[in-house]
């Protein structure tokens, strides 16, 4: 026994030195010299992307669950509650005011409440208000007082029971359209012929626009008025009638009619001009007529037409 023990640990002694020597070829490496260990050591360096955090951590968990779980505390507003204003109030009931006031007129305009046929109670008043207003207007007035000018109601002459059957005296009768009032001022010396009619409400053609055929039919008899008053016999026919409709006449209103008849009138021929204008003298429509005698139609005399 004494003899084998220095055997076995030079055995042992002899496989460590030959285990650990191809342990230490493999893990000898290279000298490395001064210039490359600064790069293998920057090799080595990790890099971050995001910088470090500038807060410091929390000391505990607890206060890091404090501080997220607490909303913060918002200072009251010490900004004072605005007033009311009642200007938008105010705008809004001056603006329904003047729709329905607008509303109101266009609706009078537009659709006008029916008038009062002729020869009714209504259409009577109407009639004698009219004649009570146009005796006012300052034309009646100066050519009623005038020695120069005789005047008369437009178809006095004409009898009763015929007046159903003309146009201007039939249909057109009444306040509500040419019956209001119409009154005849003559000149005997001039042969001017002036006349103040009224238009009324119904003979509107556009809305209160006096329609274009019904001042024709005036024109032509308040010219006729003038030329028959050349003629020998009072009576005559229209020949030509020429018309320009400058300004609208409006209905509801009163107008005036001037005639004057032209130089070289004969015994059966007489040109006559005329025009219709607004109390202040503002010309509406511009005509030109030819009235004749007809020679193998004897027509009857009218002085008071």
């Amino acid at each position: 026994m004494i003899t084998q023990l220095p055997i076995r640990a030079f055995a042992q002694s002899a496989m460590r030195a030959t285990i650990s020597r191809p342990i230490q070829r493999c893990l000898r490496m290279p000298k490395m010299t001064s210039s490359c260990r600064p790069s293998l050591l920057q090799h080595h360096i990790r890099q971050y992307s995001t910088p470090p955090p500038t807060t410091p951590p929390p000391s505990d968990l607890r206060s890091q669950f404090a501080s997220s779980e607490l909303p913060q505390q918002v200072p009251p507003s010490t900004q004072p509650t605005p007033k009311l204003s009642l200007r938008p109030y105010i705008y809004a009931t001056i603006f329904l005011f003047l729709g329905l006031t607008a509303g109101q007129y266009t609706r009078l305009i537009l659709a006008p409440p029916p008038l009062a046929p002729a020869g009714t109670k209504e259409d009577d008043r109407m009639v004698e208000y009219l004649t009570a207003q146009a005796s006012k207007l300052p034309i009646v007035q100066s050519l009623s007082t005038d020695p120069a000018w005789t005047s008369h109601d437009a178809y006095t002459s004409l009898p009763v029971p015929e007046r159903s059957a003309r146009l201007t005296t039939g249909p057109l009768a009444g306040a509500r359209a040419l019956g209001g009032y119409q009154r005849i001022f003559q000149n005997a010396e001039t042969g001017e012929t002036v006349t103040v009619v009224w238009f009324g409400g119904a003979i509107a053609g556009w809305p209160g626009v006096t329609h274009g055929g019904v001042i024709a039919t005036v024109m032509d008899e308040s010219l006729g008025r003038c030329a028959i008053r050349q003629f020998p016999g009072k009576s005559g026919v229209t020949a030509n009638l020429e018309l320009n409709y400058l300004k609208p006449v409006v209905t509801n209103s009163f107008y005036v009619i001037r005639a004057v008849p032209e130089q070289g009138v004969t015994e059966r021929k007489c040109w006559v001009q005329g025009r219709l204008e607004t109390l202040e003298g503002r010309v509406c429509v511009e005509s030109r007529a030819l009235f004749v005698v007809p020679k193998k139609y004897v027509t009857r005399a009218l002085k008071e037409f």
